[in-house]
């Protein structure tokens, strides 16, 4: 009797597991979520950004990749927010999913979404504000303000302009003109000698900002950088963590995590508006020394923690 009856509670057991099976095939897990975060790449910085954005919404989210849904066939039923990572995401995505639904795309530089708009130009979705973008990089405002927090008595910086940054020139100008810093600049082409250009103009700076213009600086130009820079006893303001490692001074720089929280935040606000706002930068940001390049420069630089709290408090 007591075989008897564990034997039916297995079939039960059973039984049950099967119906849920039976459950969640007819009923696919797309519709146990509200967010639909679609990542351009299956890579660990993606990833980051996809985790942190989930864990500060209210509501569950579902994470795939572009070619996950590109063999759903870019299928947004159930979803109320649709969140592209990343350019080729968000390029995909502009034109897939119904006009009338918001689209999100985070994790990409300005200059890339700026180009997404002039490609999509006509389309419904931005007469009718119905994207908008949160960046990957930092403001030129914040980076100069970095620069005079580093260097109070700087009379003026220095910076190369290519074809993907030479348009943005007039910001450039305002962050300088706010931050009483005369702007030095040279516009490169792909045909140019960079290190011609760059020698005298770096030598006449009291400061030098690197612009992450992939046509400026790849890994050749940014080594050349460096060297004219240290060479010449030039702070070197850079546009990321790893080319503060690589020997630039300091960098302003926002880690994927930090984008993640920042779009969580512009959703919570923002997902229910019939028009979204403006694109924006993380508010959430780190600033990276490094002491070696400090010390060869015989400055004497406030302590990482430090400089983020003082930018912090100049944008409050």
């Amino acid at each position: 009797m007591f075989n008897k009856s564990i034997h039916t509670i297995s079939l039960i057991h059973q039984n049950l597991r099967v119906l849920a099976w039976v459950l969640l095939s007819c009923f696919p897990s797309f519709l146990y979520a509200d967010n639909l975060i679609v990542l351009s790449k299956q890579l660990p910085s993606y990833q980051s950004v996809a985790e942190a954005l989930a864990s500060n919404l209210d509501t569950p989210s579902k994470t795939i990749t572009l070619e996950e849904f590109q063999r759903s066939n870019y299928d947004t039923s159930g979803f109320q927010q649709i969140i592209a990572l990343g350019s080729k995401a968000g390029d995909n995505l502009f034109n897939k999913i119904p006009k009338d639904k918001n689209l999100f795309i985070s994790f990409l530089p300005r200059q890339t979404y700026q180009s997404l708009l002039k490609k999509y130009k006509n389309h419904t979705r931005i007469t009718k504000g119905k994207v908008t973008a949160i960046y990957l990089d930092q403001p030129y405002a914040r980076q100069l303000a970095l620069a005079r927090l580093i260097s109070p008595s700087a009379q003026s910086i220095a910076t190369a302009l290519g074809p993907y940054s030479e348009n943005d020139l007039p910001l450039l100008e305002k962050a300088a003109e706010t931050h009483r810093l005369d702007l030095k600049f040279v516009t490169l082409k792909e045909t140019d000698n960079p290190i011609h250009k760059l020698q005298p103009l770096i030598r006449g700076a009291d400061l030098f900002l690197s612009l992450p213009d992939k046509s400026v600086f790849n890994r050749t130009t940014a080594k050349w950088i460096l060297y004219i820079s240290f060479r010449q006893r030039i702070p070197l303001i850079g546009f990321s963590k790893k080319y503060v490692e690589a020997g630039a001074l300091a960098a302003v720089y926002s880690t994927p995590t930090d984008i993640g929280h920042q779009t969580a935040k512009i959703i919570m606000k923002y997902g229910d508006k019939e028009q979204l706002p403006e694109p924006t930068y993380s508010s959430h940001f780190s600033v990276a020394t490094n002491e070696t390049a400090a010390n060869s420069l015989r400055l004497k630089v406030p302590s990482e923690a430090d400089l983020t709290h003082k930018l912090m408090e100049l944008e409050q």
